[in-house]
């Protein structure tokens, strides 16, 4: 592993994902301002992860074929094109039409990256798991600093925005062709040439058959209702606090600076003992444990104060669930396997964000709560497989 090419790598990972939230907290000004049914700003989400659900589990299994660096050009270019689209968009036909568009790449985008790390990492599970714990606080730091650089230029202007994350978007792409590593060396060899079919995205997700495990099957199954939970509430809160608060971009970039000083707080103190100190896959539970008790407290105390401070520390914590679902669903995956495990683990995340936005930005009309009732009983059923994939983990462990 070349360590000065990852570190390229990093770099060039949190230039993109904060590119990646510039257009976040204007996309509530841009409905507004457009007058478009507020239902848009689920409906756009889930219309994006629904493209981003079909297309991952086919760009994991063509990182198996070629660089990943390759996929990570392609699919930053198409991503910043589907941005564009969105950015012009007047009507909500083109909206959702440029959100699918962008979903293509945007899930190719985070499959080779997780790829990439994992394939760096060898079979070293403890260094995949702290570069795992590096790669998520990029992402979830970088977006954040995203929403406060995006809210700041919002204030501009919603295009001001919109160009910014379509620049540094494709010279990311560009950026990582040229700086990172080939990975082929790294990879096991597929046993046969890549086929017409295996362009067809449903037939990617139909083979998920040849490495699923009953294991596999739960963690899966935890990251997909998790990932309503966590859609539901996120998109919701940008929104309520414009519609009902009455606060502008800025506010929310704010927010996601202070969320991304504690993101990397607790990533780097608590994630990274989490993974070095402990078995995660028992110790994880205690993260959905705590995103669904601080979800609870909004539902409880609907003040604002404390609306907006449970968001913070809420986001901050939920961070670390995503290293360590990934850790998990990686050391379940063979060598063979491991590029289209990340794939089908994306796609899965898209899956539950297509529901989680898509419910969000329908029940939001019927009553302004009901999203975070929503993320509340998704975080709660995901934490109650949580219990059963601990026990069962267990018992094979025992067996064993």
């Amino acid at each position: 592993m070349n360590k000065k090419r990852l570190l390229y790598f990093f770099i060039v990972a949190f230039c993109f994902n904060m590119a990646a939230s510039f257009a976040h907290p204007v996309t509530p000004t841009l409905i507004v301002e457009r007058q478009l049914d507020s239902s848009m700003f689920g409906v756009a989400l889930a219309a994006m992860m629904t493209m981003n659900f079909l297309f991952s589990p086919f760009w994991g299994k063509l990182c198996g074929y070629v660089p990943t660096k390759l996929i990570m050009l392609i699919c930053c270019i198409g991503y910043a094109s589907g941005q564009i689209i969105f950015s012009l968009a007047q009507t909500e036909a083109v909206v959702v039409g440029g959100r699918m568009f962008a979903g293509i790449f945007t899930g190719g985008v985070y499959t080779a990256i997780a790829n990439y790390v994992i394939n760096l990492s060898g079979a070293d599970g403890q260094l995949r798991g702290r570069n795992l714990v590096i790669l998520t606080t990029i992402q979830s730091v970088g977006g954040a600093c995203g929403f406060f650089v995006g809210g700041m230029l919002g204030i501009v202007s919603v295009m001001t925005a919109f160009i910014a994350q379509v620049i540094v978007l494709a010279s990311s792409g560009v950026a990582y062709y040229l700086l990172c590593e080939d990975d082929t060396q790294y990879k096991a060899k597929p046993e046969k040439a890549l086929a017409v079919k295996d362009v067809n995205p449903f037939a990617a997700i139909l083979g998920a058959h040849k490495f699923m495990t009953p294991l596999l099957l739960l963690i899966f199954v935890i990251v997909a209702i998790s990932a309503i939970g966590q859609n539901s509430y996120e998109q919701c809160f940008n929104y309520y606090i414009k519609d009902q608060y009455g606060m502008s971009s800025a506010y929310n970039g704010i927010f996601k600076a202070v969320i991304a000083v504690l993101t990397l707080t607790l990533n780097f103190t608590v994630s990274m003992y989490l993974q070095k100190k402990t078995d995660i896959n028992r110790t994880f539970l205690y993260i959905l444990t705590a995103c669904t008790a601080l979800i609870g407290l909004v539902l409880i105390n609907r003040s604002q104060a404390v609306f907006i401070a449970v968001y913070i520390v809420y986001s901050s914590v939920m961070s670390l669930r995503l290293p360590l679902l990934q850790s998990m669903a990686a050391g379940h995956a063979s060598k063979e396997t491991s590029n289209q495990v990340m794939g089908f683990y994306q796609s899965m995340n898209s899956l539950g964000g297509i529901f989680g936005a898509l419910f969000a930005g329908l029940i939001y009309k019927t009553n302004v709560m009901l999203p975070f009732i929503l993320a509340f009983a998704a975080f709660l059923i995901s934490t109650l497989i949580g219990v059963i994939y601990r026990r069962n983990y267990k018992a094979i462990k025992q067996e064993a």
